[in-house]
């Protein structure tokens, strides 16, 4: 997948081929294929990198890619790499562009942007980092430089970026 273009209260553009907010599971099937998964009502593709969630019409009612910086699928949303832009920044631009509520219950870890029905999770937060890094090297067990890295890359990006019906997160 060279080519994905993320459009809240949209779609999702894939090389050409669009999957829409609203279109029914079976014209998703006939487009993308049988899913290689189905766990009650979401459908999974390319290596569990994309999930489709069905609502109870029959229609997608959320689209989600799990695959992080470091998976196949590296979608674009409001012309910047979902995936490739840091934390941080990506949170600006959504909130920028929501021009409302975003729910932040989540502590930094995960933020849902009400307006345009985006929701953003990472697997920690920076703060966390820095009490983990201390907390090793407190116990005799400090971390590789490495494992540092690798921990302070989960912070510093996004792993998953999912957008939702109109609504999905709840109003703002």
């Amino acid at each position: 997948m060279n080519d994905i273009v993320i459009t809240p209260l949209d779609g999702v553009l894939f090389d050409g081929r669009c999957i829409r907010l609203g279109e029914y599971a079976e014209d998703i099937k006939a487009d993308l294929g049988a899913p290689e998964r189905v766990h009650k009502n979401s459908l999974y593709y390319f290596l569990s990198e994309l999930r489709i969630d069905i609502g109870a019409d029959g229609t997608a009612e959320f689209i989600e890619f799990l695959g992080g910086t470091d998976g196949t699928l590296q979608p674009t949303i409001y012309g910047v790499p979902a995936f490739g832009t840091g934390a941080d920044e990506l949170y600006g631009l959504l909130a920028e562009k929501n021009s409302g509520g975003v729910n932040d219950s989540e502590n930094g870890y995960s933020y849902a942007f009400l307006n345009i029905s985006v929701g953003v999770y990472r697997e920690s937060i920076p703060s966390n980092i820095e009490e983990m890094i201390a907390e090793a090297e407190s116990e005799g067990f400090p971390m590789s430089a490495e494992d540092i890295a690798a921990e302070r890359k989960k912070a510093a990006f996004w792993a998953t970026i999912g957008i939702g019906i109109g609504g999905y997160y709840g109003k703002s």
